[in-house]
Formats: C-alpha cells, structure tokens, sequence
C-alpha cells in the first residue's frame, strides 16, 4: 500500500491510498470488496468495458509472470504476460482505477485503463494517481522499456462544429453521444500529451499519427461478423521514467509496440481461451491484419507530439463552455 502525495489530498478528508493486486489484494473477494469493479461500471460505457470475470480471471490466476502455452494446428505457441489491477482508495473504498498489462516478450508496458471518480479529480488526483502507478510499475518490472497506450483517434473538423454549434447556442443544447464521444477523444489525447507528456507514433511525412486497426474482441462471433467489430486507434508512447526520451529507431519501437497489444496481449489471450478446434481461424485473421498493420509503419516513423499551437484555441474554447464532460 502507497499513499499518494499530500499536496492533492482534500485536507477534510482521508488520505488516499493505492494498492495493487497480487501484492496488497490477494484474493478475488477483497477485490470485488473493494468497489473497483463498481465504480469500473460507472466510469467507463459497456462498449469500453471487459467482462469483470475475465478481469479478475487476469489479474489474480492468468497474467501473473507465468509463461503460458497453447497449441495451433500442432505448433505450440508460448507467451508471458503480468496484468496488474491499481485501485486507488479512501477508507478501503475504491475511488480510482488503473489496469496495465506487462509483456515480457516486447519489454512493453501497456497501458489499458485509467480513471477517477468523478468528486476526487480536482488538485491534481488523477495525474499524481497515475504517476504513482507508473513508480510502482517501474520497481515491479525493472527491465520496462516504457508505457504504450491506445488512443481513439478524433476529428478535428467535427470537433470544430461540435463546439462552434455550442457556442452559438449558448451552451444550453444537450450533447448526443456521438458529440460526447468525439470529445471525450480529443480531451484523452489532450491529458495525455500535456499533462503526462506521451508522444505520438507519427509518419515523418505527413506528420499524422500511424493508424492501427484492433481485431474483433469476440472471437465466440461468426468469423463474417469479425471486421464489422475492428476498431482504429492510433498509439502513443511514453518512455521508463529516467531514461532518455530520444528513440533511436522510432520504426522498430512501432513494430514492437504493435506486436506487443495485438499479438502478444490480445491475440495470444483470446486464442488460449478458445477451443481447439477454433483456434487457426481466428489466429490466422489476426495476424494479417497485424501485417497489415504494420506495412505502413516499415519505415520513416517519428515520436513526437501531434497536438499543435492550433488546438489550443479549440480546448480553451470548449473549457470556456464549462460543460462537465467526465473523461
């Protein structure tokens, strides 16, 4: 158990701690006991959220460090994964979350959730919450190369008429949920950047971020249903605390980096959990479209910030809206 620094504590309440699986909470009924999966719930829409069994099924009996085996048509296929659940407390209540999955293969960390309640974000919390994390992680993985995470990619001309309509209504029309999840992308990209200062992967050409498409999560789907279910994210990176920011082969930490969410983690998880018999299809389909993935991003890949001069006006405008739009 960790406290979090006291200049974001609200000083008329307790002080918050974190704890982390496999470490402080042992067992599934002190998880569960806890509140996370709860407040999981409340933070994040269903389309966003992993099914709590399997949640806990990762970070207390699968990913624990343990290399892993499965067979596909007769190949044996290993991998070595550590997930790891953060919960972040006040008087043994969860009030924040972080979930990041470590790959010993790639040396990667990944980064799949981060959130706080919505009443303790003020003073800092979220920010020194995930800082914290990130200490924790460095001293649980001491060979980490640094944290990789996907981001949904936005669109700046929707954004621009999303909030220049809101400004010329006054800000009183209700944003629908298409409006409030464009949003919620370029405010993610935003915090990221700024406040935790992630870069991006970038085609040096263009200046863009590399695109990368996600694999169907639902291998239980008719195969046909499979690409309706892809998702497009684009991916940002943030070097071990301490070590130099420079990259001298930003093409190869692509690589890596797309090999380690796509194959390593997702792929090779799904694929264990299916049965035998079902297990080529969907394996075969992965990783073509890895490959494909990864043809764009073969050469002239930068890391830098995508975020520029120009989208600064464009979150002051939607701060001066003063709409509570919980990230």
């Amino acid at each position: 158990m960790r406290f979090l620094t006291p200049m974001v504590q609200h000083l008329s309440r307790p002080a918050p701690d974190v704890v982390v699986t496999r470490l402080d909470v042992l067992d599934e009924a002190t998880f569960r006991g806890t509140g996370v999966l709860d407040l999981y719930q409340e933070l994040f829409p269903p389309n966003e959220r992993d099914d709590p069994e399997d949640i806990v099924r990762w970070v207390l009996s699968d990913d624990i460090g343990e290399r892993r085996y499965f067979t596909v048509n007769g190949e044996e296929i290993s991998y070595t994964l550590d997930s790891r659940w953060f919960i972040l407390r006040v008087a043994e209540r969860a009030i924040g979350l972080g979930f990041f999955t470590y790959d010993y293969a790639s040396g990667l960390l990944y980064c799949n959730y981060v959130g706080v309640q919505k009443e303790w974000r003020a003073g800092g919390m979220a920010r020194a919450f995930y800082l914290e994390m990130i200490s924790m992680l460095d001293e649980l993985f001491t060979q980490n190369l640094g944290v990789v995470i996907e981001v949904e990619r936005f669109d700046r001309d929707k954004l621009e008429a999303i909030i220049g309509d809101l400004e010329r209504t006054g800000g009183e029309r209700r944003l629908d949920e298409n409006e409030k999840a464009e949003i919620r992308k370029f405010l993610r990209v935003s915090w990221y950047q700024k406040k935790l200062n992630y870069t991006f992967f970038l085609d040096a050409r263009s200046g863009q971020p590399l695109s990368c498409r996600s694999p169907c999560l639902d291998p239980s789907l008719p195969r046909s249903a499979w690409a309706g279910e892809e998702e497009n994210y684009w991916l940002m990176w943030h070097p071990r605390t301490g070590t130099p920011s420079a990259v001298s082969d930003a093409g190869k930490l692509w690589r890596r980096a797309v090999e380690a969410i796509y194959v390593e983690i997702l792929a090779k998880s799904l694929v264990a959990a299916m049965k035998k018999r079902r297990r080529r299809g969907y394996w075969d389909y992965a990783n073509a479209l890895v490959a494909q993935t990864l043809r764009q991003g073969t050469t002239d890949v930068s890391l830098a910030t995508y975020l520029g001069p120009g989208d600064s006006p464009l979150l002051c405008r939607w701060r001066r809206l003063a709409i509570d739009l919980p990230i």
